[in-house]
């Protein structure tokens, strides 16, 4: 058996170290084969290197990927070499996986993710905009607007990111050694993992930004995938994605700001 246990949004510098740590032990307990941190490790290279310090010792493997708020220039570094280099080479100097471009793998249960950039896909249908509209006027739902400085628009991230991962998971599925496939992301893909608020405007605007639901459908080829697990948007949901065959169960991590959560996944 394989157990895997997944958390995000861990933000350090606003949760506190020692509540960090507690989680950590928390953690530790369920001797886990694998622990994901799923984005929003620490913003700054310096808390993230941080974050990931508390979580070196854990029992098993730990993979890392980053979340909107790690690759965010603020603190004398930009965004496009955060996400290239520094970032990975932060995880992989911890002893750890940078489950961006590398894959888990134990008894027949193969582990991947991405950080799956928002691609406007996540929108209101009823709000009828363009993807010109979410990108002039992002500034006024999402602070992302203003601390990522990378050269691409967030449909070219996303789909940079999303062609990746979807050749990873097509290698996956086609692999007979590999039974059943964990995909955890920290943007989520599908519409079960969203929270539609139709009566307050600021978060119905703001849906644009909190999923990649273009991807979301990319993946469902897949028949080994069995679940998706995501972070970003802190707010808990579960639900199952239905298709032909086996449905794909899609989870949400109940983490909050200084109240750090996680998902426990066991294969088979």
């Amino acid at each position: 058996m394989a157990r895997v246990v997944v958390t995000s949004d861990l933000h350090l510098g606003i949760t506190d170290a020692q509540v960090l740590r507690r989680h950590a032990a928390d953690i530790a307990q369920e001797r886990p084969d694998l622990t994901v941190l799923a984005g929003d490790i620490g913003e700054g290279l310096g808390r993230f290197r941080a974050c990931l310090d508390i979580f070196r010792d854990l029992p098993g493997a730990v993979a890392v990927l980053a979340g909107n708020h790690d690759v965010w220039a603020r603190h004398g570094h930009h965004s496009a070499g955060l996400w290239e280099s520094e970032l990975p080479e932060a995880a992989r100097a911890a002893g750890m996986l940078w489950l961006e471009d590398e894959v888990w793998r134990q008894d027949g249960l193969a582990v991947t993710g991405s950080i799956a950039w928002y691609d406007y896909s996540a929108a209101a249908p009823h709000l009828g905009k363009t993807a010109e509209f979410w990108a002039k006027n992002k500034g006024r739902w999402n602070a992302d607007a203003r601390f990522v400085d990378w050269p691409w628009s967030d449909q070219e991230f996303a789909a940079r990111v999303g062609d990746a991962l979807v050749e990873r998971v097509a290698q996956l599925e086609a692999d007979p050694t590999v039974e059943a496939i964990l995909v955890v992301t920290h943007v989520p893909l599908y519409e079960q993992q969203m929270l539609r608020k139709p009566h307050d405007l600021d978060w119905t605007f703001g849906n644009a930004y909190f999923g990649a639901m273009t991807l979301g459908e990319r993946l469902l080829f897949a028949r080994k995938l069995r679940r998706v697990i995501s972070g970003h948007t802190h707010v808990p949901r579960d639900g199952r994605v239905a298709r032909a065959g086996e449905p794909v169960r899609a989870q949400v991590i109940h983490s909050q700001y200084g109240a750090p959560a996680s998902i426990t996944f066991e294969y088979p």
